[in-house]
């Protein structure tokens, strides 16, 4: 775990929340973009998924079996800027975000992982709207890994500056198990910059 202050300078400090979680943002892109350079692909990901189902005391197949049976969905992301891939675990009814032209989540079922996609606005993979659904409290629970650049000590996530998990936490808080994966404990703070509309995750792993 890493002090703040540690990372940004006096003047950084001193910024509002938003332009000091920008500059932030633009230090931790580039460190996680040299530890990934330095680390083999095979294990960028697979130890924090690992971890996390143990720490959540689930094996791979009583995952499986759990997804299979309907008692819980799976929700993933695919990676970019060298976020840690968990997508590579993925089966085929483990769903993924798309964004909607309000700012919202949709969802949509992975399938074989090759056809149908289109690129958003930020260059991610997802799935036209007519092959999305939204999330509803009548579905089974949610086991959410989310995506971003670090975690406060706490349990506070640093995104990207976009509010849709946020917005989606608040609305489904009760309903969302969050596993948030970072690369090592220097991705760890002892606090971050926090708006009010800010969501605690609920498991972070390194």
């Amino acid at each position: 775990m890493r002090n703040l202050s540690q990372i940004l300078s006096a003047n950084q400090n001193s910024l509002e929340v938003s332009k000091k979680k920008t500059e932030l943002r633009k230090i931790l892109i580039e460190e996680r973009k040299v530890l990934a350079e330095n680390s083999k692909p095979q294990d960028w990901g697979a130890r924090q998924f690992f971890r996390a189902l143990d720490l959540l005391k689930l094996t791979v197949q009583d995952l499986t079996r759990k997804v299979q049976e309907n008692e819980i969905k799976v929700a993933c992301y695919f990676p970019i800027r060298n976020e840690l891939d968990i997508a590579c675990f993925a089966s085929e009814t483990w769903i993924f975000p798309a964004l909607t032209a309000d700012n919202q989540l949709m969802w949509f079922e992975y399938g074989d992982g090759k056809s149908e996609y289109i690129e958003n606005k930020y260059g991610i993979k997802e799935k036209g709207q007519d092959h999305c659904f939204f999330y509803s409290e009548n579905m089974p629970p949610l086991l959410l890994f989310v995506p971003g650049l670090a975690a406060s000590q706490d349990g506070y996530r640093l995104g990207y500056g976009g509010g849709y998990y946020d917005r989606f936490l608040n609305k489904f808080k009760n309903n969302v198990t969050t596993v948030f994966c970072l690369p090592s404990d220097k991705f760890i703070f002892d606090s971050l910059p926090i708006d009010q509309w800010d969501e605690k995750v609920d498991l972070v792993i390194w």
